[in-house]
């Protein structure tokens, strides 16, 4: 029975379906035919902002597209749009392409068009000046127009308004184009047209006269245009200003201010206008120490700097004492004057269009109830208090006051219900009158215009002129100040103005904020602990490797000797530092962040195995560790020093397993007495610079190494004062030519005599030095000492040679070094490449990042800019001459003597010296070899392709006056 009632049901609704298919596809012919019905016609139009636009998304915009969309709802059609700007838009009407126009300028009597019955809208006849035209046109100007358009008698009727007779001539064209052509080509100046047909080599100037624009139809649309003018007829009828509306939507900036020279000469003879302004109105108008504000005021300033002129605005204490003074004549203008002429008349003035509108609002006591008879506070002597209060309320209600502070102070004290108070100034008064128990309705009950009186006694062209300024102002420029001022004022609001309107708000404002603090509180002293231990962390971490930095290990230092009292006074506990052997080649193979993470984790590891190290951590330059030793019986600091580089010998950098050696130093603490720790950190770091100098595995501090300590303190100490009196003096060591003999420069080398030591060779100061940076300034002083003695040698007439002047690798590093590079060459003047900076390959140990190599090659380019030449010194001893020559220009090669000392006795070392001599000379480099001393090394460098030479062979280092003869006998 189940299965047989299943039958029916699917029948019925295979049925509905297949109805509702049917009903589908018959109604969808119905509505294509309703769509049939409703014609559609191609619209014309020209490209205008404002009028008729369509933006990259296809949406049109503007007053002329709105006009045509509310005309098609009453003319039950559709308008499709067709831009024609840039072609012909008469013959595109009248070859059937488009069946109306839009923003024809064709002439209303043509006869090849029917014209609508209504306007479509107004724009004004614009005189527009060519792009290279400025404020002040040639004294002819050529004006093109459109001969379809305007007739040449009207246009010279508005052009001799601007231009005196014979100041332009008029162009006819019959066609925007070529007008378009010949402005961009510079064979005009100017044009007359319209606000619709924008030229694209112009700008609009001024505006000549409004042109009213209509539909043009062909003559055959007869039918069309009745059908269009009845829906305007209707359309009209239901909104009459709809063209305004339109308008009015679409404006956005001011007309242009185009001033006749009847006017610019009227202006410039008055530069002083006598006015008065409304006071205590804040922030619409007020005074304050006798200086006018508000928003008024801020148009005014607008107009003042359009026009060239200076409103002197006299204050007043209330529109009673303005009003008399106005009437006797006291003033010129008043700056913001009710839009009445009646109430203009009364005082002998007239009027501007109104710049402003200004809206009034109803203020009353906050919470009370206001009668339907209300008692209302209004102010004297306004032509507001006539036009509204006056006409709205009984005179008997009426309370009358100076100001609106008055009337608003009135309604507080309740003297009266209401008072009438601009919108824009009532919140400002209520906050800064302290009124906070008044408030302000939002309904609008009255609005006015703003505008500028002028007495009858000035000459009507001002006011002709200001009613051209007031067009010309941009209603967003006014509307921001209005936003600016209102907001200025209740931002300064007291705060008693917050507790006064909102008590139980404040009240639980305050009490949210009480709480905050108190949580805040105890929430700082609950993570005062973590943060001061993380804190503790971090400035005893080194960043990079992540073991305990040279700060931590100073102040933990004193604790761990005080835990080894016994090993101390056994004299078994050792300070130690360590740091890795040819640093420099690692520096250059691997990253320095690589590298320390890697040696200072082998040593960490390491450290485990070793039971005698107590602390140890990681020196700032992350090159160094230092470590405390409890050695036990019967373990010397070599013997543990030497454990403890084997342990760490092979090291892993990446994938690749590599063997490194290492330098040591060690210093015992000594048994007792008080301990001075950075005495004791500085005395192993120098340990450890002296086996680093001295290529040894391991240096313990001695008694003769106490000596030179003492020595490098001593001359550490007198240094700054020797430099100051000029003890430092400049030898010179003379280069030449390893073929002719010739002298071709020279190297300056420094030496020391000290009134202290006598006389001191650079071995015995100049590592000292550059340990502690005083090299810096020891290169300056002799850069600037060779530069005068070249400087002097130029300007006496004689022969000079370049002299290369030595830089220490500090300088890579130092702070402002290219500036105070840059200041010496400009100070002397010198030929360029008269000083040669030699510049040891060390200097720059790291090439292997793109920002290494880029700063590397930006301090030589820089130097060489200045006027230096540039030579790499002692080639061939360090770790990085290969990358040096592929990423720094230098002009020398400057070859150390160790290669050819080797050279003369291997010929292994020979042939590599005969392939770097090759290899310089194929980078265009000058080859020069130092510390020839015999013949013998002298023939094997020429053999070799040298062509430079320097040494005792050929000249030892001379002072300065010896110098001077030495080049007097060699510059013949």
């Amino acid at each position: 029975m189940k299965r047989i009632l299943r039958i029916p049901r699917l029948f019925s609704a295979l049925c509905c379906f297949l109805a509702a298919v049917c009903a589908w596809i018959s109604a969808a012919p119905t509505a294509a035919a309703d769509d049939e019905t409703v014609p559609t016609y191609r619209v014309g139009y020209i490209a205008v902002p404002g009028f008729f636009t369509k933006d990259k998304a296809g949406t049109f915009r503007g007053s002329g597209y709105e006009y045509l969309e509310h005309l098609a709802t009453y003319a039950d059609c559709r308008f499709e749009y067709v831009d024609l700007t840039g072609v012909r838009t008469s013959t595109s009407l009248l070859d059937g392409t488009v069946d109306l126009l839009v923003g024809s300028t064709s002439s209303l009597l043509d006869p090849r068009f029917l014209r609508s019955e209504h306007s479509i809208g107004r724009t004004p006849l614009q005189i527009s000046l060519a792009k290279g035209v400025g404020s002040a046109p040639p004294e002819l100007l050529r004006i093109g127009y459109y001969v379809n358009a305007y007739p040449p008698a009207f246009l010279r009727r508005e052009l001799d308004r601007f231009y005196p007779e014979g100041g332009y001539t008029l162009l006819p064209y019959d066609d925007f184009h070529t007008i378009d052509d010949d402005l961009l080509a510079g064979r005009l100046d100017g044009v007359a047209n319209d606000g619709l047909h924008p030229q694209r080599g112009a700008k609009p100037a001024g505006n000549l006269r409004m042109v009213t624009h209509y539909i043009l139809y062909r003559p055959d649309e007869a039918a069309l245009k009745a059908r269009l003018d009845d829906a305007a007829n209707d359309m009209l009828t239901v909104t009459p200003y709809l063209q305004y509306m339109l308008a009015l939507r679409q404006e956005q900036r001011g007309a242009p201010l185009f001033l006749t020279s009847e006017e610019k000469a009227w202006l410039a003879a008055h530069p002083h206008i006598r006015a008065f302004a409304s006071p205590s109105q804040a922030p619409y108008a007020y005074f304050e120490f006798g200086v006018h504000k508000g928003v008024v005021q801020d148009i005014i300033d607008r107009i003042e700097q359009d026009l060239g002129i200076q409103f002197d605005i006299v204050e007043t204490a209330n529109n009673e004492e303005l009003f008399t003074r106005l009437d006797r004549g006291e003033a010129d203008v008043m700056c913001d004057f009710f839009y009445d002429y009646n109430w203009a008349h009364q005082h002998n003035m007239v009027i501007t269009n109104p710049y402003l509108t200004v809206n009034y609002v109803l203020v009353h006591r906050r919470g009370r109830y206001v009668p339907d008879d209300p008692i209302i506070a209004a102010p004297r002597s306004r032509n507001f208090t006539h036009q509204y209060i006056e006409r709205t309320y009984p005179e008997r209600n009426i309370r009358y006051y100076d100001t609106d502070e008055d009337c608003l102070r009135a309604v507080e004290s309740g003297y009266a219900d209401i008072a009438a108070i601009k919108s824009i100034s009532a919140q400002a008064l209520i906050y800064k009158n302290g009124l906070f128990l008044l408030e302000a309705e939002n309904a609008v009950v009255y609005t006015q215009g703003t505008s500028i009186a002028v007495s009858s006694r000035v000459d009507p062209i001002f006011v002709r002129i200001l009613n051209k300024e007031i067009a010309h102002l941009d209603p967003t420029l006014i509307q921001s100040d209005i936003n600016r001022e209102t907001r200025a004022m209740t931002e300064h609001a007291p705060v008693t103005a917050l507790i006064y309107r909102s008590p139980v708000e404040t009240f639980a404002l305050f009490l949210v904020f009480f709480l905050l603090v108190l949580a805040g509180v105890l929430f700082f002293f609950h993570v005062r602990r973590s943060h001061v231990a993380e804190i503790s962390r971090l400035a005893y971490l080194d960043p990079v490797t992540k073991l305990r930095n040279e700060r931590w290990f100073e102040k933990e230092l004193p604790l761990a000797i005080a835990r080894h009292a016994k090993e101390r006074a056994a004299g078994k506990l050792y300070l130690a530092a360590i740091c890795v052997r040819q640093l420099d080649y690692y520096r250059a193979t691997y990253s320095r962040p690589l590298l320390a993470k890697t040696f200072v984790g082998e040593i960490y590891r390491t450290s485990d195995a070793l039971p005698w190290f107590d602390i140890f951590a990681v020196a700032g330059d992350r090159a160094r560790l230092f470590m405390l030793w409890a050695l036990p019986q019967g373990l010397t600091p070599q013997q543990a020093a030497e454990k403890l580089a084997h342990s760490a010998s092979v090291v892993p950098f990446g994938d690749v397993m590599t063997r490194i050696r290492y330098h040591v130093s060690a210093l015992r603490i000594p048994k007792a007495g008080t301990l001075v720790i950075p005495d004791l950190m500085n005395t192993v770091s120098t340990t450890l610079a002296t086996a680093r100098a001295q290529n040894q595995p391991f240096v313990l501090f001695d008694d003769s190494m106490r000596d030179q300590l003492a020595w490098a303190s001593k001359i550490e100490s007198i240094a700054p004062r020797a430099l100051a009196e000029q003890e430092f003096e400049v030898f010179y060591q003379p280069k030449y030519d390893l073929q002719t003999g010739a002298l071709v420069g020279a190297e300056a080398l420094v030496r020391w005599q000290s009134k202290e030591l006598g006389f001191l060779p650079p071995g015995r100061f100049i590592d000292v030095f550059e340990r502690n940076g005083f090299a810096v300034r020891l290169d300056y002083y002799m850069l600037g000492h060779v530069a005068r003695f070249l400087e002097r040698r130029i300007r006496r007439g004689l022969p000079v040679v370049p002299v290369s002047v030595n830089q220490s690798a500090l300088h890579i590093s130092e702070g402002g070094y290219l500036q105070k590079m840059k200041e010496t060459s400009e100070a002397y003047g010198l030929p360029d490449g008269l000083i040669d900076l030699e510049i040891t390959e060390t200097a720059f140990v790291d090439f292997k990042t793109k920002e290494a190599r880029e700063n590397s090659r930006h301090i030589i380019d820089e130097l060489k800019s200045y006027g230096y030449a540039t030579s790499m010194d002692d080639f061939c001893t360090g770790y990085s001459s290969i990358a040096m020559l592929q990423n720094l220009p230098m002009g020398t090669m400057k070859i150390d003597r160790s290669i050819l000392l080797a050279a003369e006795h291997d010929d292994r070392s020979a042939r590599i010296l005969e392939n770097v001599i090759k290899l310089g000379s194929d980078l265009g480099m000058k080859i020069l070899c130092e510390g020839i001393e015999t013949e013998a090394q002298e023939r094997l460098l020429k053999e070799l392709g040298c062509t430079y030479g320097q040494g005792y062979l050929y000249a030892k280092p001379m002072n300065e006056k010896d110098f001077e003869s030495f080049m007097a006998d060699h510059l013949q």
